[in-house]
């Protein structure tokens, strides 16, 4: 609140709230998650947008994870961090900020997003890229919302319309799943083992395959007791 850009009459009004204790962002998950959703809920008719200040490494999972959430959202959810503490003297973080807070003012965005550097991205297509450069996230498999430079510039086409429906939370979630990506040449067995283990609790696997979801054809009938 004491940056001197939030005090020019061209940004809006901000009320920050900060939880206790912060939290690296690799130590948030759904319980956290449901949480921002629930204040969200419970403040939505008093504000015009939110931002979300959270580390990057897990930002890309709660935006995706709050799309689902927060059903017929028709305010901007902003999700925003740097890849440079605001403190040091060169950084990202100011940057960032700003156009977040002017994204979430704007009545064109009603749904969950990330900004970073120079794009707004939809939350549940994102992805975090890079660890070194502030260009860090993408969506690989959709075009930017909006790309900032010397204006902004909305991809008017992509972005969601006002909903129909009153803003429905749903913060009950089953942590009960396992996600495994394959490698060329994995041993299809221990997939089995930790499926079909007598301890497991296993509600879900997500495989992540090759390509556009190819698998080697010589194991697909070792693999066919997963569809069952």
């Amino acid at each position: 609140q004491q940056m001197e850009e939030l005090q020019q009459s061209e940004m809006p009004d901000v009320q920050v709230h900060e939880y206790s204790p912060l939290l690296d962002s690799s130590d948030m998950g759904p319980c956290q998650w449901a949480r921002i959703a629930t204040d969200i809920h419970e403040n939505y008719l008093s504000f015009d947008g939110f931002v979300v200040l959270t580390g990057t490494d897990t930002m890309a999972f709660a935006a995706s994870a709050l799309s689902f959430m927060l059903e017929n959202l028709g305010k901007p959810v902003i999700f925003t961090g740097s890849q440079i503490p605001l403190c040091e003297p060169h950084n990202d973080a100011r940057h960032n900020l700003i156009m977040s807070l002017i994204f979430a003012s704007r009545d064109s965005v009603n749904e969950v997003a990330i900004f970073f550097h120079d794009r707004l991205l939809r939350g549940c297509r994102s992805t975090k890229v890079n660890t070194h450069r502030l260009l860090a996230f993408d969506s690989p498999n959709l075009l930017p919302l909006a790309n900032v430079g010397i204006t902004i510039d909305e991809e008017e086409h992509l972005l969601l319309p006002q909903p129909r429906g009153q803003l429905r939370v749903h913060t009950e979630m089953d942590t009960r799943l396992l996600t495994i990506r394959l490698c060329p040449g994995f041993d299809d067995s221990v997939v089995k083992y930790a499926v079909e283990h007598p301890d497991s609790e296993l509600r879900a696997l997500v495989l992540q395959l090759y390509g556009t979801g190819n698998l080697p054809s010589v194991k697909k009938v070792r693999l066919h007791p997963f569809g069952e």
